[in-house]
Protein backbone atom coordinates (compact mmCIF):
# COMPACT_ATOMS: atom_id res chain seq x y z
CA UNK A 1 0.00 0.00 0.00
CA UNK A 2 1.25 3.13 -0.95
CA UNK A 3 1.44 6.42 1.29
CA UNK A 4 -1.58 7.66 0.45
CA UNK A 5 -3.43 4.60 0.85
CA UNK A 6 -1.89 4.08 4.35
CA UNK A 7 -3.67 7.84 5.18
CA UNK A 8 -6.31 7.24 3.85
CA UNK A 9 -6.76 3.77 5.71
CA UNK A 10 -5.76 5.74 9.04
CA UNK A 11 -8.62 8.29 8.22
CA UNK A 12 -11.38 5.81 7.49
CA UNK A 13 -10.54 4.24 10.89
CA UNK A 14 -10.49 7.16 12.51
CA UNK A 15 -13.77 8.46 11.35
CA UNK A 16 -15.24 4.74 12.37
CA UNK A 17 -13.91 4.90 15.49
CA UNK A 18 -15.91 8.59 16.08
CA UNK A 19 -18.57 7.41 14.17
CA UNK A 20 -18.64 4.42 17.03
CA UNK A 21 -18.17 6.35 20.18
CA UNK A 22 -20.39 9.06 19.09
CA UNK A 23 -23.14 5.86 19.29
CA UNK A 24 -22.57 5.78 23.07
CA UNK A 25 -24.14 7.06 25.77
CA UNK A 26 -22.96 5.85 29.21
CA UNK A 27 -26.00 5.46 32.68
CA UNK A 28 -24.51 5.47 35.78
CA UNK A 29 -27.28 5.04 38.34
CA UNK A 30 -29.88 3.22 40.18
CA UNK A 31 -31.00 0.27 37.90
CA UNK A 32 -34.56 0.97 36.23
CA UNK A 33 -35.35 -2.66 37.50
CA UNK A 34 -34.30 -2.01 41.32
CA UNK A 35 -37.39 -2.25 43.70
CA UNK A 36 -39.70 0.54 42.96
CA UNK A 37 -39.13 1.51 47.05
CA UNK A 38 -35.86 1.98 46.59
CA UNK A 39 -36.23 3.99 43.47
CA UNK A 40 -38.67 6.44 45.65
CA UNK A 41 -36.08 6.50 48.45
CA UNK A 42 -33.00 6.85 45.93
CA UNK A 43 -35.07 9.86 43.83
CA UNK A 44 -35.84 11.28 47.11
CA UNK A 45 -31.68 11.53 48.46
CA UNK A 46 -31.20 13.00 45.14
CA UNK A 47 -33.33 15.71 45.07
CA UNK A 48 -34.68 16.00 48.46
CA UNK A 49 -38.72 16.02 49.05
CA UNK A 50 -40.41 19.42 49.97
CA UNK A 51 -40.78 19.42 53.44
CA UNK A 52 -39.64 16.15 54.26
CA UNK A 53 -36.23 15.03 53.09
CA UNK A 54 -33.41 17.73 52.39
CA UNK A 55 -31.20 16.87 49.05
CA UNK A 56 -28.46 13.68 50.06
CA UNK A 57 -27.41 14.18 46.34
CA UNK A 58 -25.14 11.36 46.01
CA UNK A 59 -24.74 11.02 41.82
CA UNK A 60 -24.60 14.51 40.88
CA UNK A 61 -22.24 15.19 44.03
CA UNK A 62 -20.39 12.26 43.30
CA UNK A 63 -19.65 13.13 39.43
CA UNK A 64 -19.17 16.95 40.74
CA UNK A 65 -16.10 15.95 43.34
CA UNK A 66 -14.61 13.55 40.95
CA UNK A 67 -15.13 15.90 37.51
CA UNK A 68 -11.42 16.15 37.03
CA UNK A 69 -10.84 12.35 37.46
CA UNK A 70 -13.71 11.25 35.01
CA UNK A 71 -12.57 13.32 32.44
CA UNK A 72 -9.00 11.99 32.63
CA UNK A 73 -10.47 8.38 32.58
CA UNK A 74 -13.01 9.34 29.50
CA UNK A 75 -10.03 11.25 28.18
CA UNK A 76 -7.47 8.08 28.46
CA UNK A 77 -10.26 5.59 26.92
CA UNK A 78 -10.99 7.60 23.88
CA UNK A 79 -7.13 8.21 23.51
CA UNK A 80 -7.33 4.15 22.90
CA UNK A 81 -9.97 3.94 20.53
CA UNK A 82 -9.09 6.55 18.49
CA UNK A 83 -5.37 4.49 18.36
CA UNK A 84 -7.03 1.71 17.37
CA UNK A 85 -6.50 -0.02 20.70
CA UNK A 86 -9.86 -0.89 22.15
CA UNK A 87 -13.12 -0.89 20.42
CA UNK A 88 -15.67 2.01 21.31
CA UNK A 89 -18.04 -0.22 23.26
CA UNK A 90 -15.11 -1.47 25.49
CA UNK A 91 -14.06 1.83 26.14
CA UNK A 92 -17.94 2.53 26.71
CA UNK A 93 -18.16 -0.16 29.70
CA UNK A 94 -14.60 0.88 30.55
CA UNK A 95 -15.56 4.42 31.56
CA UNK A 96 -19.39 3.16 32.85
CA UNK A 97 -18.16 0.45 35.30
CA UNK A 98 -15.37 3.19 36.61
CA UNK A 99 -18.69 6.18 36.79
CA UNK A 100 -20.72 3.57 38.84
CA UNK A 101 -17.94 2.59 41.06
CA UNK A 102 -17.12 6.68 41.56
CA UNK A 103 -20.78 7.12 43.08
CA UNK A 104 -20.06 4.04 45.04
CA UNK A 105 -17.13 5.45 46.59
CA UNK A 106 -18.95 8.81 47.17
CA UNK A 107 -21.51 7.12 49.01
CA UNK A 108 -18.73 4.62 51.03
CA UNK A 109 -16.91 7.50 51.86
CA UNK A 110 -19.77 9.00 53.70
CA UNK A 111 -19.74 12.46 51.94
CA UNK A 112 -23.74 12.62 50.88
CA UNK A 113 -24.29 16.22 52.43
CA UNK A 114 -26.51 17.55 54.19
CA UNK A 115 -26.31 14.45 56.64
CA UNK A 116 -29.50 13.75 58.03
CA UNK A 117 -30.21 12.23 61.77
CA UNK A 118 -29.47 8.88 61.11
CA UNK A 119 -26.56 9.17 59.74
CA UNK A 120 -25.09 11.67 62.19
CA UNK A 121 -25.98 9.02 65.11
CA UNK A 122 -24.35 6.25 62.71
CA UNK A 123 -21.59 8.46 61.13
CA UNK A 124 -22.73 6.45 58.15
CA UNK A 125 -24.91 7.70 55.31
CA UNK A 126 -28.32 6.40 55.23
CA UNK A 127 -27.49 5.86 51.74
CA UNK A 128 -25.27 2.66 53.28
CA UNK A 129 -27.28 1.17 56.01
CA UNK A 130 -31.09 1.69 55.54
CA UNK A 131 -31.78 -1.39 54.88
CA UNK A 132 -32.57 -0.95 50.62
CA UNK A 133 -28.56 -0.31 50.03
CA UNK A 134 -28.74 1.98 47.77
CA UNK A 135 -25.10 1.85 47.47
CA UNK A 136 -25.17 -2.02 46.75
CA UNK A 137 -27.31 -0.87 43.42
CA UNK A 138 -25.35 1.85 42.09
CA UNK A 139 -24.99 0.00 38.30
CA UNK A 140 -24.32 1.51 34.73
CA UNK A 141 -25.47 0.70 31.53
CA UNK A 142 -24.09 1.82 27.62
CA UNK A 143 -26.87 2.36 25.47
CA UNK A 144 -26.09 2.43 21.51
CA UNK A 145 -28.16 5.86 19.91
Amino acid sequence: MDEFGTLLADFNRLKESCRKLEGQKIVAGIADSADPDVLKIAYGHEYGIPGKLPEHSFIRASFDADKAKLGILIGGQVSKVLAGQKPADAAANAIGAQAAQMVRDFIEGNHVKPPSDFSKKTRRTTLFETGTHIRDRIVYKVVNS
